[in-house]
């Protein structure tokens, strides 16, 4: 017998009495998806190789690995703004996009679209579900011993083969989206990610997206070139920001925020853990990123750890709260990326009262202090002056007047990115994070 609690809600937005499978959008033609219904929901399952629309008068359910894409030919799911798709805990389900495919999913401020637990309101916790997996074409490293043609990989928990030699890859469009309660352990240390971003490509365009509440990590990017804007992580389990296997990408305007009960890095920040040196090495260019950190996550704890090769580019970073400090370099190849300019921080204000890792037992030519002191316009500061950025129910990250982040942020150079002279993810009285987002504990 099935134990799946769909909640409340779930049976309000579904259509209870008419089983009917529905085959086109209302009002706009736009193909469908077939609605075979189970306890109020349109439940979907196995593999999808035709166009679909997820509309937003019904639920959807997703059961068990559901998969847009055969891997070759191009198929597009399309999502309506303000539509609701359910992860069933009892199968671990998740949705995979797969290379060729697309998903256009663009919700607005007033109707994000959002990914979320069936479990009733009050009884939802972190890993109810697995998460939302995006898969491309663009370039990786994982392939340590080369090949004849581009490398690939296969995904954690079963979540199909990604890269390619595609940096322009596109996997569409994720705006105001929300993915809440994810991150299922399909087996021992296997979990999913909130959303997992696999050799996706610069093609794909990423904004205003939040992961709440996910057990593994809030986002990781798996190699590849995509940028993404308007980022917020909460209360993740693990890691907020993790990227590998040579992301080469952008992000700004981000923040994450920590829990009491669970958490680890920041960002979590690595080449390959088997070569260092691997290419293309991740290298990334971040700027405008807020971190807020526990003091109650007591163990191996920092806003920021760059470690295996990892070379950021790296500007306009705040970070307060983390109980064993702000900033962790690791290992002799990412030291040396910072020695040779490869990598850099830039206008970073801490405020914390271990800033760097303790580095008394390392062997590297080098420490976190070097590299700071190295960088333009970085200070460790008494107070950030931020509004109330450890409130779990109804955060304010914005920076009072008087902040030491603000007018102390240079833009990159890279036309991609708005121009902003402050520090950290939002300016003086600008929260692009309001209205859209949930901070729900369960």
């Amino acid at each position: 017998m099935r134990t799946t609690i769909l909640a409340a809600a779930l049976l309000a937005a579904c259509s209870g009495d008419d089983t009917t499978p529905d085959k086109t959008t209302p009002d706009t033609g736009t193909p469908g998806v077939d609605c075979v219904e189970e306890n109020g929901a349109c439940v979907l399952e196995g593999s999808y190789t035709e166009d679909l629309t997820l509309t937003a008068d019904k639920a959807w359910l997703l059961r068990s690995a559901v998969l847009i894409g055969d891997d070759e030919n191009p198929v597009t799911l399309t999502i309506e703004p303000g539509t609701v798709v359910y992860g069933e805990s009892a199968t671990n389900g998740f949705l995979v996009v797969t290379r060729g495919a697309r998903i256009m999913a663009e919700g607005t401020a007033a109707a994000p679209i959002r990914f979320t637990s069936d479990q009733a309101e009050g009884s939802r916790a972190r890993g109810d579900w697995g998460g939302l997996v995006l898969n491309g074409r663009a370039p990786i490293n994982a392939c340590s011993g080369g090949g004849a043609g581009p490398c690939e990989a296969e995904g954690e928990g079963g979540t199909g083969k990604y890269g390619g030699d595609d940096p322009t890859d596109d996997s569409g469009v994720l705006k105001y989206v929300v993915i809440e309660f994810g991150g299922t352990e399909i087996s021992p240390d296997n979990e999913i990610n909130g959303l997992g971003l696999q050799a996706v490509g610069s093609g794909t365009e990423l904004d205003y997206i939040q992961i709440h509440r996910n057990l593994d990590d809030g986002i990781e990017f798996f190699g590849g070139n995509v940028g993404v804007k308007h980022l917020v992580v909460t209360a993740p389990g693990d890691d907020g920001i993790d990227w590998d296997l040579g992301f080469q990408g952008k992000i700004q305007f981000a923040v994450v925020q920590q829990a009491d009960d669970a958490g680890n890095m920041g960002t979590e920040c690595d080449n390959n853990e088997e070569d260092n040196l691997a290419g293309p090495v991740s290298s990334p260019t971040i700027s405008n990123i807020t971190f807020v950190g526990s003091p109650a996550v007591a163990e191996d704890n920092y806003a920021m750890l760059f470690r295996r090769g990892a070379s950021p580019k790296a500007s306009n970073i705040a970070a307060t709260g983390f109980s064993t400090g702000c900033l962790a370099i690791r290992d002799q190849a990412t030291f040396d990326a910072f020695a040779a300019g490869d990598a850099y921080l830039n206008h970073v204000v801490m405020d914390c009262a271990n800033p760097f890792e303790d580095s008394a037992e390392e062997t590297e030519t080098g420490t976190e202090e070097d590299v700071f002191a190295a960088g333009d316009g970085n200070e460790n500061v008494a107070d950030l002056l931020l509004a109330d950025p450890t409130n779990q129910a109804s955060p304010d990250f914005t920076p009072e007047a008087g902040s030491p982040l603000l007018g102390a942020g240079v833009s990159p150079s890279d036309p991609w990115f708005d121009s902003a002279d402050y520090v950290g993810a939002f300016g003086e009285g600008s929260d692009w994070a309001s209205g859209w987002t949930t901070h729900a504990d369960k």
